[in-house]
């Protein structure tokens, strides 16, 4: 019967340790801190010395170093027993330790470290091992507590070790599958994605006399988990050179593999953003850029619809081959995962979008073989713009980098939105404000050119003329004026709405009875060129709103429509919903508007070339005073058009809640 001191402070730790040693038959004592070790090693001689690394008043490692100083304690076998050190901790070796024990241990590990070092005959260990283990002992205990991956074949190929780290990724029964069979179970790649077959596994090439260096290996974990791999393996023979197998070293470098990418990733968007011309541009760049850089195979940008207070996609990503996510057209707040990252203001990260907490929308859940996801907010400033959302095939768990990555990338997008957002405004409001100056003076000198002439002409008529022979010319100085004070109170009452000085008169409006009213309003002009209105309305559609000002819209974008369309041609006006959004959409078969002044006829005054340069008359506030309008609705209104193939003008206003 051995004596074995155990040197421990945790009380639970120490009463396991104690209670392994008297099933194997032997004697136990028992000490709390490094220097009670001490003293008992010196009364009692022990022939085995189990001790913690970290203890108070005196540690592990010092009580190792102190032992071996003196010669009659030298010679005592120490095994260490740690939390605290990994392992292979150089400074483990140094204390001459002769095994050491990584906690959390089993049973049957703690058994298999020290019974080598018992003295007498050993009785069977009190907590067998399963079929599957190898054999417990000092080198089973150590190739365990490596961080190493390691794999051991014999000369004809089978498996004889396979450590604890290699059982972690390929799980406890990987030993049993077949050498040549590893490239199928476990679906081995290169790094880049090409099939590895069985003849190029480290191990085998070791096998037929191969120095192996940094072979590259890409497999799932037992999780699901993407794992890079760096092997070396070698030969291992007999004095005479004679290969009795091969050995391998498994190097997982995930981490350094993500980190790479990570920067890769980092430096792709910001050249990116530094290069795109618009924001479309750098949407769809962006999210290709993500998806192919990190291999995530569907990516997404959602950007806030200020109109309907919803996310509505801006750009995605699909790899070749991936099915399109049965996502909808939009979010609200707090919908789905890219409306709970949007009501949350922060990262929310689906390691398992199967999970019954998912937020992911259940159908989505459903698809195509996608196991997790990841969103992350976009900001301008302190409030959220939009929300990047991004799907995996393989369980992805939080991981610190990625998280950092991701989070700069959408503040980088973020930073960039405003940023254009700021420059767009800037050079619109430059432009127009040039533009607006040579645009009144033109508008304004056109009537005053005809009242001041014929004014003249008045003037200059004998006084002997009758009435009767000067009245036409009084009629167009009267016209002319009328067209004056028009022109003059339209931009008056367009200047107060931008201002703000004009309020609104807000209630329930029906949009239905806005539409008709307006459609009876401009039948004397559609009559006149024969042209028919077709309006589409549903029975009822209410938004909150100014009655007069929303009827103002419709009235002169029909106007407009008519104005603008052939004789015997058909104008058409839709009204539907939208989800949160009432959609209005005006629609005519006339001249159209040419691509260059497009982007600027919503401008005071501005009317296109074409326009001008035809009999349609027209001052250039109709469209001004509906944006403007429509804006302080805290609606959208946008022009599409295909000269000579007609124009649509798109209204959207937020519906009642």
């Amino acid at each position: 019967m051995a004596a074995v001191l155990v040197v421990e402070d945790n009380p639970d730790h120490q009463h396991a340790i104690a209670e392994v040693v008297r099933r194997l038959g032997h004697e136990v004592v028992l000490a709390d801190d490094g220097r009670a070790g001490l003293a008992a090693v010196a009364e009692h001689r022990p022939d085995l010395i189990v001790a913690d690394v970290d203890m108070p008043f005196l540690n592990g490692l010092q009580m190792c170093r102190m032992l071996r100083e003196v010669p009659e304690f030298a010679g005592i076998p120490v095994a260490l027993v740690t939390a605290y050190l990994p392992p292979s901790d150089p400074r483990l070796a140094s204390t001459g330790a002769v095994a050491v024990v990584p906690k959390p241990f089993t049973m049957q590990e703690l058994t298999g470290a020290l019974l080598p070092y018992l003295s007498g005959e050993q009785p069977p260990a009190p907590f067998p091992a399963p079929d599957d283990a190898a054999p417990a002992g000092f080198a089973d205990a150590l190739l365990h507590s490596l961080d190493v991956g390691v794999a051991a074949c014999d000369a004809s190929g089978r498996l004889v070790v396979l450590n604890r780290v290699m059982r972690e990724i390929f799980g406890d029964a990987s030993g049993e599958v077949p050498l040549t069979e590893w490239p199928r179970e476990f679906v081995l790649r290169h790094h880049d994605g090409a099939p590895i077959t069985a003849d190029r596994l480290p191990l085998v090439r070791a096998l037929a006399g191969e120095e192996v260096r940094h072979a590259d290996v890409l497999t799932h974990d037992r999780a699901g988990r993407r794992r890079w791999l760096d092997i070396n393996a070698r030969p291992v023979r007999a004095g005479t050179g004679t290969v009795l197998g091969a050995v391998a070293a498994v190097h997982d470098v995930t981490g350094e593999h993500r980190s790479r990418q990570y920067e890769r990733c980092k430096t792709k968007v910001l050249e990116i953003l530094a290069a795109s011309p618009d924001t479309d541009t750098a949407a769809d760049n962006l999210v290709r850029a993500i998806g192919e850089s990190l291999e995530w195979p569907y990516v997404r940008l959602w950007l806030i619809d200020e109109v309907s207070a919803r996310l509505r996609s801006a750009a995605t990503y699909a790899a070749p081959g991936e099915r399109p996510l049965p996502v909808p057209a939009g979010f609200a707040c707090g919908q789905g995962l890219a409306g709970q990252c949007w009501e949350q203001a922060q990262l929310v990260w689906v390691p398992d979008i199967h999970a019954s907490a998912s937020p992911v929308l259940p159908d989505v859940a459903a698809s195509a073989g996608y196991r997790a996801a990841v969103a992350v907010p976009v900001r301008s400033g302190d409030r959220v713009t939009g929300v990047l959302t991004i799907f995996s095939h393989s369980l992805q768990e939080p991981e610190p980098s990625l998280t950092v990555l991701l989070t700069g990338i959408a503040g980088n997008v973020g930073a960039y939105l405003e940023k254009r957002r700021a420059e767009d405004l800037s050079r619109h409001l430059a432009a127009a404000t040039d533009e607006y100056i040579a645009l009144v003076g033109h508008e304004l000198r056109t009537p005053l050119t005809s009242i001041g002439a014929y004014t003249e002409l008045i003037m200059e008529s004998d006084d002997a003329t009758p009435v009767g022979e000067i009245r036409p010319l009084l009629e167009i100085v009267e016209r002319n004026n009328v067209l004056l004070r028009q022109l003059v109170e339209n931009l008056l009452d367009l200047a107060a709405l931008e201002s703000g000085h004009a309020g609104l008169t807000v209630a329930d409006v029906d949009l239905v009875a806005v539409v008709s009213a307006a459609v009876e309003a401009v039948a004397p002009a559609a009559r006149e060129h024969r042209i028919t209105v077709a309006p589409g309305v549903p029975e009822s559609l209410t938004i909150t709103g100014d009655r007069r000002r929303l009827g103002q819209v419709v009235e002169s974008l029909l106007d407009n429509a008519i104005k603008f369309s052939p004789d015997e041609s058909t104008v058409r006006v839709e009204l539907a919903a939208d989800g949160d959004a009432a959609v209005l959409a005006v629609s005519d078969a006339g001249i159209g508007v040419p691509p260059e002044d497009q982007p600027r006829v919503f401008r005071r005054l501005y009317r296109a070339g074409n326009a001008r340069h035809s009999a349609v008359r027209g001052a250039g506030l109709g469209l001004a005073l509906s944006r403007a309008v429509v804006e302080r609705h805290h609606g959208t209104i946008v022009l599409n058009s295909r000269p000579p193939a007609g124009t649509t003008v798109t209204v959207r206003l937020p519906r009642r809640s």
